[in-house]
């Protein structure tokens, strides 16, 4: 890529020599961004079925509180599903299309993820500054 200068930002981003690590900025905070919403998803989990199961101990055994408890049970569960199934359906998505979505530098750039043999294909594309 042919090098833009440089930018200068503010917060995490700070300054870009170029945009060949503007674009490696981007997807790491693409990918910490996903994994932050992937472990807050995990902690509302915990936080709905204990809040669930609350609501079930404290109905004293009338039906419309259990019901309500039960239901909250339910949906938090199925938002568990819901977060994981997605996850899964990028990653199946991004396999159809020969895209690793979750890492899209890895998939533009093909950094090698394996050992790399510096003499060997693929070890450094022609022209890259990532190297």
């Amino acid at each position: 890529m042919k090098n833009l200068g440089t930018f200068e930002g503010l917060g995490p981003l700070g300054k870009i020599a170029s945009s060949d690590s503007a674009f490696v900025q981007f997807t790491t905070v693409f990918s910490t961004g996903l994994a932050i919403l992937t472990v807050s998803a995990g902690i509302w989990f915990i936080i709905q079925i204990a809040g669930g199961a609350f609501r079930w101990l404290a109905s004293g055994g009338e039906k419309d509180s259990l019901q309500k408890a039960q239901k909250h049970i339910t949906n938090a569960i199925f938002g568990l599903f819901v977060v994981i199934f997605s996850y899964a359906l990028i990653s199946i998505v991004g396999k159809i299309f020969g895209f690793d979505i979750l890492s899209p530098y890895k998939s533009l750039y093909g950094i090698p993820t394996g050992p790399i043999d510096p003499n060997g294909p693929g070890a450094c594309p022609q022209g890259a500054t990532w190297c």
